[in-house]
């Protein structure tokens, strides 16, 4: 009925307007659900390298730690 009715209201062009605005609204739909699965994907991406980085950081640490103990050792 609601095909009828936008015929009858305007048209072949209201026809055409109504489906290519479902169109676009369908388009941002996807468009936004695309974005939140990046987004997700993002965030678990970055924990990933947050964690190598504090790994890193932890060798660094224990490294300059040997380091310092090996020229204490010395003098």
């Amino acid at each position: 009925m609601n095909v009828l009715k936008t015929i009858a209201i305007g048209g072949p062009v209201g026809l055409a307007h109504a489906v290519r605005e479902a169109w676009v609204a369908r388009r941002i739909r996807r468009i936004a659900i695309y974005m939140d699965r990046e987004r997700a994907l993002h965030r678990e991406h970055m924990a990933q390298l947050r964690a190598e980085l504090d790994a890193l950081r932890a060798q660094q640490i224990s490294s300059t730690a040997r380091a310092t103990s090996f020229w204490k050792g010395l003098s």
